[in-house]
């Protein structure tokens, strides 16, 4: 039952990331990222055409 419950509140709360930065190297954006998870935000780091980009995460 907690399944149902959690896939509900997701569809009806969907999470949205936005883009904070787009650097040259894995390791610049691991930095960036982890400087966002020091400040109590939550990070995601995804693989662009150029580099990575470094994205917030906003409930």
């Amino acid at each position: 039952m907690p399944s149902i419950a959690l896939r509900a509140f997701r569809a009806i709360f969907p999470l949205f990331a936005y883009p904070v930065a787009t650097v040259a190297h894995e390791a610049e954006a691991r930095a960036l990222a982890a400087l966002l998870v020091a400040q109590g935000k939550r990070a995601t780091i995804q693989r662009a055409e150029q580099g990575f980009t470094v994205s917030e995460v906003a409930a």
